[in-house]
């Protein structure tokens, strides 16, 4: 089932659970605060920023305490935020500590004694607690509570009695506060009980109630036997107190409160990003079903989180994250590159500013690459400078400068004019990747990221199903059915085939019996030639039709090289022998197989794998050879689909003199020309999409010189055409 456990983002209490030495800082703290209890009273400051782990910390720490401390030891845990008025906050501060008092004193004296006691002195006690409390705290209920339970019997007349004539006799004067103060530690002292209390979150006050609370702390702290942690951000609290007090300095206010402070120790280099690494790995695990994630998945993975878990600060911030991938995977799993996911939920936590610019920015490109808009000089000067602020290092290793952002989105290059940063051109073979990989800088799967954009149409799971009934019993009936999807389109603008094709990856492939996938391949690569004719316009913005249609194919053909070696040999004896889609098996998909076996580009592939062994490949480029060498073919290549495709993929087949000398001989018409230089024009993009006529590619078949004369000839002559096509030389120098 997929990952629906969100962090809730508690603190921890399970010491097992502990990811960043809090468990080990804890046993450390807790001996010495406890030894403090014996001395004449401290506040300790637990310092550090929201999502450090500061409670979690504390839990660990009180969990210690009450392991070390003995009976005369007591923990009281406090979290004043949690109240509403002052009165009551102040309360629950005191009241805690008075109980554990009276607790102890029943059990030490008994219920007798204590009342005999409460009669003698409850009164001048308990007004002595009440002065104290009105001196040095802003409420006096409170105060005048601590006295009902440090002596039992004050209660009753602490709302009447004045300061006892006994208590003004022995002085002879009204006291000071710091008389009363003495007093009160002298009282505290006999009863030899001693007190941790934990006071979390002040952080989250009110300046009103943070004033109150740190005033408190200060009248009682220093009492022998009591000990304060208090637990906080240090510059929001002194914030608070700033405000509170209406003081200058709540920074150097506090320092008057706190004797010690410790502060949440940064996480260990990397912690934050293998705790992060690892639980991404489970989600990915449990939302796909996989027992082990992929090695290069794995390691693209544990690129983005390297680079952009960086940016991590607290482990708040990796459960922001986490939580993020944990909502949203399972939905758009089939839609989104994983490592992409998790690198923008990182930047989403550690950099919002970015994460904005950014879905602004592929939201705008992504209206350029379809051209449904272009984008004006001003607003590549706006982006471009909010860019540059987000990203000024000039360290190309640094997350902070725009060449490590180039990485992974595409377009944006560090440059000193600001309208040159962004929308700059990005080739044809990036943006496939893109595409196919279904990365965060595709145009098609961007939105995936940001909105969980699910497609307007999908086709019906019967449907879909109905083509592999059909790759089973009806091969001519599925190949007419291919090509009226080819002809169909969504509301994506791409067709109902790329749709389905996209449906058959190779989990797909893997349930199919052996008839299907011969029957499958068979419709794919029989239907790919006039599919290609009718889809013949250049899309960048896309995955060609004529590359989905290879890699459904090349699926197919490994798994029967697995399961039936007799069927496998027989499909690829038909595909090269017998297949009409000439220009998609030249152009394409043999095409692909003389890089695996080394023809072009190098060594190719190592021997497993290539799908096909030595001897198969040179048998099917033998059959290859004969075909494209056959007059028939060669009279009918100005009616192929993807004519440059089929040019380089004949050439590398046989030769380049073998191409040129067609090529001389098919440019003679003026027609043949012009659709011939049509055919070699590549495309790239920017601000727009162009369809530049690079040098390279002419004069790969025909001289430029003569090539580039021919078309000013015509152009003087008012074929519009060759304007269009010197246009295209010209923008391919650039």
């Amino acid at each position: 089932m997929p990952h629906t456990n969100l962090d809730t983002d508690r603190p921890l209490s399970d010491e097992k659970a502990d990811r960043f030495g809090f468990v080990g800082i804890a046993e450390r703290l807790a001996p010495s605060i406890l030894e403090a209890v014996k001395g004449d009273g401290m506040v300790i400051g637990l310092e550090g920023p929201w999502g450090s782990g500061k409670t979690t910390l504390l839990n660990f720490l009180e969990a210690e305490l009450e392991k070390g401390k003995d009976k005369k030891t007591h923990i009281i845990k406090i979290a004043p935020w949690l109240n509403g008025d002052v009165s009551n906050l102040v309360s629950s501060l005191l009241d805690p500590i008075a109980e554990v008092i009276e607790k102890f004193e029943e059990a030490q004296l008994g219920r007798k004694s204590i009342w005999k006691k409460a009669k003698k002195k409850g009164g001048e006690f308990g007004e002595l607690v009440r002065n104290y409390g009105a001196r040095t705290g802003r409420v006096l209920a409170p105060a005048a509570r601590f006295a009902e339970y440090l002596l039992p019997g004050a209660k009753a007349g602490a709302d009447a009695l004045e300061l006892s004539s006994e208590y003004l006799e022995k002085l002879g004067r009204n006291p000071t506060t710091a008389e009363v103060k003495a007093k009160i530690s002298e009282k505290i002292a006999e009863l030899d009980i001693g007190f941790v209390v934990i006071l979390d979150d002040l952080d989250r006050l009110e300046p009103s109630q943070a004033v109150e609370v740190v005033r408190l702390v200060r009248s009682v702290a220093d009492f022998p036997g009591l000990v304060y942690i208090l637990c906080y951000d240090r510059d929001v609290l002194a914030h608070a107190l700033q405000v509170g007090l209406s003081v200058p300095d709540g920074d150097a206010f506090l320092q008057k409160i706190i004797q010690l402070t410790f502060n949440i120790p940064l996480p260990e280099p990397f912690d934050l990003r293998h705790s992060f690494l690892a639980d991404a790995v489970e989600i990915y695990k449990e939302v796909t079903g996989a027992t082990e994630i992929d090695k290069d998945l794995y390691s693209d993975l544990r690129s983005a989180v390297d680079r952009e878990g960086g940016g991590l600060r607290t482990p708040r911030e990796v459960k922001l994250a986490l939580n993020a991938i944990r909502f949203c995977y399972a939905g758009i799993k089939d839609d989104v590159f994983f490592p992409d996911l998790c690198r923008l939920n990182l930047i989403k936590v550690t950099n919002t500013p970015l994460y904005r610019w950014l879905e602004e920015y592929l939201g705008t490109r992504s209206v350029v690459v379809t051209g449904d808009g272009m984008v004006t000089d001003e607003e590549k000067i706006q982006m471009g400078t909010r860019l540059l602020d987000l990203l000024p290092s000039d360290d190309a290793t640094s997350t902070r400068s725009i060449w490590s952002l180039r990485q992974f989105i595409p377009g944006v290059v560090k440059a000193d004019t600001p309208s040159k940063r962004v929308f700059e051109q990005a080739g044809q073979n990036e943006t496939n990747e893109a595409i196919t990989g279904k990365r965060l800088g595709s145009p098609i799967h961007y939105r995936f990221y940001f909105a969980l954009t699910s497609p307007k149409t999908v086709m019906a799971q019967d449907a879909f199903r109905n083509l592999i009934v059909l790759a089973g019993s009806d091969v001519e009936k599925l190949t007419k059915e291919l090509i009226r999807l080819g002809t169909e389109r969504r509301a994506s603008g791409l067709t109902w085939l790329e749709h389905a094709l996209d449906r058959m990856d190779t989990a797909t492939v893997n349930t199919l019996s052996v008839p299907e996938t011969v029957g499958l391949v068979k419709a794919i690569a029989g239907a790919a030639d006039r599919i290609s004719s009718i889809n013949n316009e250049t899309r960048p913005f896309s995955v060609s039709i004529e590359a989905q249609a290879e890699n459904v194919v090349v699926d197919c053909l490994w798994r029967l090289k697995k399961k039936d070696a007799v069927a496998f040999n027989d499909l690829a004896t038909w595909l090269a022998k017998d297949c009409q889609s000439i220009s998609w098996l030249v152009g394409k998909f043999f095409r692909t197989q003389l890089v695996s076996h080394g023809v072009v580009e190098g060594r190719g592939q190592p021997p497993e794998s290539r799908l096909f062994d030595d001897h198969q490949f040179q048998r099917l480029m033998a059959v290859l050879k004969k075909r494209t060498a056959d007059p028939a073919t060669k009279a009918a290549i100005s009616d192929l689909p993807r004519l440059a495709a089929y040019v380089w993929g004949w050439s590398e087949l046989t030769s380049k003199q073998t191409v040129r000398r067609w090529a001389t001989g098919f440019v003679k018409t003026d027609e043949n020309f012009l659709y011939f230089l049509n055919a070699l024009r590549s495309w790239s993009m920017s601000d727009k999409v162009y369809y530049p006529l690079q040098k390279d590619a002419v004069t790969a078949w025909l001289p430029w010189d003569k090539t580039v004369a021919r078309l000013e000839e015509l152009h003087a002559r008012g074929v519009e055409e060759a304007a269009t096509l010197i246009e295209a030389i010209r923008i391919g120098r650039r």
